[in-house]
């Protein structure tokens, strides 16, 4: 039998499990088709093969996602998919239903990808209340758009000489098997193509079915404002400027949309789009009523009037919260300690080498363009006449190309006084291994990363400055007493940090923990300007883990970092999108020199 990680494309179909009973008015068959690849080398997927939820924990697993989502679900299939398989890219080609109401002994379908046309015969067969058996046969034809194919539909005697085999030239079988199904239960058919495979899965809901449809959401005097995040890391850099924008009012006064108009940086763009988002101003009136509006406006990113800004913060004193001694004094040993530790990681000198294992799986979303190309059928909710005028597209989540890559380096990092270096020489890349030592991964999302020293962001004495912080609660971290610590920037954002939460060591104040919310102000340009354009505010978590030690250091094992989008049209909003999953790991340590010049506070 052939695994399921050597295959190399992808077709699944899953959907909304509604209460299952085959008894009911009508089933509804529903298909769903992905495209993988795999990087050179991987053998070709040699025969059919059939996997089914009572077989395949895998495949079984994603049943508890039918019942919620279908943008849910379809990520988890990717995930699963990913999992299962070493594909290197997933690529979204299309979805369709068919309703079965026992009337007919068979349904046609004819979908057109970006690359083939297929024609799908369905022939059900009722077993019991919650089984049947679906004869299923695939024909496809490499013209885009077919029009012999699609004219099956309406032509019986081109349906039966396609079917008889009569039919040759360019349109071939590729699969013709029967499915054993019960309601609810997803399966998964692997078919061997010329290309690599294919992969059809189908899942059977009842009752009524679903639209198919795609549903999204979407000068006056401000009453509210919300100041964008100016990173100091930006303003060191010398970038300032304006950002000009257009700003979408509805009725009530609130932000519709915003649109850049005037680019100035990745993430300032980002930043001012965000802040404007939240702003409220009074309602515009026409003839004594209010109407929608769009206004011209600018931000302004100078970097005086921001440090002055943050000086009238900081003088407000470090500590937040009540006042009762007891716990800001503890407070205070705790930040002051803290300092101390990473003061000891500034001064300090490293020289050190590690084993870092990436894994980076990156989600592509189709654009409105693209979804017009597919069979999808997008309807627009909310405020969307607004929208139009000013050109703003809103988020689809309709998934497009997955993207995943694997690599195991050798992570150098030297650091002396005020110099830091660090490189990864790949010694793998999706599997294989590099005949010499010369790659270098120069990715920016990783090179500019450096979690040995990403606790003085957010608890050295400079960064102290920034946030004012609150003791969570006490917790153990790698079997370690320590204290949770809750870090909020004083100015919203502080160096790309939204919020935080640090794990303290009650007995030398390492750092165990850390877990970030807010955008890197690196490597995420691309990220930033999808966030821009769509309006959209992404959640960003990253989490550091700090378990190997040496002469009262502690030294990163692991950082995963989940960037999510929000679904569109669900209030409040659910990050449920996934953007970037990546994981690295850290291990095999060979320490050079490790050479503390400060002293910890004990």
């Amino acid at each position: 039998m052939v695994k399921m990680y050597k295959f190399l494309t992808l077709v699944v179909g899953l959907s909304l499990l509604a209460p299952c009973l085959l008894a009911s008015d009508y089933v509804i068959i529903q298909v769903q088709f992905f495209q993988g690849k795999w990087n050179e080398g991987e053998p070709p997927l040699k025969q059919i093969e059939i996997y089914m939820a009572a077989s395949h924990p895998e495949i079984s697993a994603l049943k508890a996602k039918v019942a919620g989502s279908k943008v849910v679900l379809k990520a988890a299939i990717v995930d699963t998919l990913l999992g299962l398989t070493t594909m290197r890219t997933v690529d979204d080609l299309f979805s369709f239903e068919k309703p079965w109401r026992g009337r007919v002994d068979k349904l046609v379908e004819v979908v057109s990808s970006n690359e083939a046309t297929f024609l799908f015969i369905f022939i059900p067969k009722t077993i019991s209340p919650q089984k049947l058996t679906l004869q299923t046969a695939i024909y496809k034809s490499k013209q885009v758009g077919d029009p012999f194919l699609a004219n099956v539909l309406l032509n019986k005697e081109l349906y039966d000489s396609i079917i008889s085999g009569k039919v040759g030239g360019q349109i071939e079988k590729v699969l013709d098997t029967t499915l054993d199904l019960e309601m609810g239960d997803p399966a998964i058919v692997a078919i061997p193509a010329e290309s690599g495979a294919y992969f059809m899965s189908v899942v059977l809901t009842s009752g009524q079915s679903a639209s198919g449809k795609m549903e999204f959401a979407g000068g006056p005097k401000a009453v509210y404002e919300v100041t964008p995040v100016y990173p100091t890391e930006l303003r060191e850099k010398g970038v300032e400027g304006q950002v000009e924008l257009e700003v979408g009012i509805n009725e009530e006064g609130g932000v519709e949309a915003v649109k850049v108009t005037k680019s100035l940086h990745p993430y300032l763009d980002n930043a001012a789009v965000q802040a404007l988002k939240q702003w409220r101003f009074e309602p515009v009136l026409r003839n004594g009523k209010p109407v929608s509006a769009i206004i011209t406006t600018d931000v302004n990113f100078n970097r005086e009037a921001y440090r002055r800004q943050e000086e009238r913060l900081a003088n407000k004193g470090l500590y937040s919260g009540e006042s009762e001694s007891a716990s800001q004094l503890l407070l205070r040993d705790i930040l002051e300690g803290s300092a101390d530790y990473c003061q000891k990681l500034l001064d300090s000198a490293f020289d050190y080498i590690c084993e870092e294992t990436i894994r980076d799986v990156f989600y592509n979303y189709k654009t409105p363009e693209e979804l017009k190309k597919s069979a999808v059928v997008l309807t627009i909710i909310g405020g969307d006449d607004l929208l139009i005028q000013m050109g703003v597209t809103r988020f689809t989540a309709a998934h497009g190309r997955t993207e995943r890559n694997e690599y195991v380096c050798d992570y150098l990092l030297i650091k002396k006084a005020d110099m830091i270096e660090s490189r990864r020489i790949i010694l793998k890349e999706n599997g294989y291994k590099l005949p010499d030592r010369t790659k270098h991964l120069e990715e920016k999302r990783f090179s500019s990363l450096v979690p040995l020293l990403e606790p003085v962001k957010i608890l050295g004495r400079v960064g102290q400055r920034l946030f004012d912080y609150r003791i969570l609660q006490e917790e153990k971290v790698h079997g370690k007493d320590s204290y949770v610590i809750e870090a909020t920037p004083k100015l919203g954002d502080a160096g790309g940090i939204e919020y935080g939460k640090i794990w303290v060591r009650k007995k030398n104040f390492q750092v165990l923990k850390i877990e970030i919310f807010g955008v890197p102000l690196e490597g995420y340009e691309s990220v930033l300007k999808e966030l821009t354009q769509y309006n959209l505010k992404a959640k960003f978590i990253t989490t550091f883990l700090y378990k190997v030690e040496k002469k009262g250091i502690a030294f990163p094992s692991s950082v995963a970092l989940r960037v999510k989008y929000p679904f569109p049209g669900m209030e409040p909003q659910a990050y449920i999108s996934e953007k970037i999953s990546t994981d690295m790991r850290y291990d095999k340590y060979k320490f050079y020199t490790v050479d503390t010049e400060s002293v910890i506070r004990k």
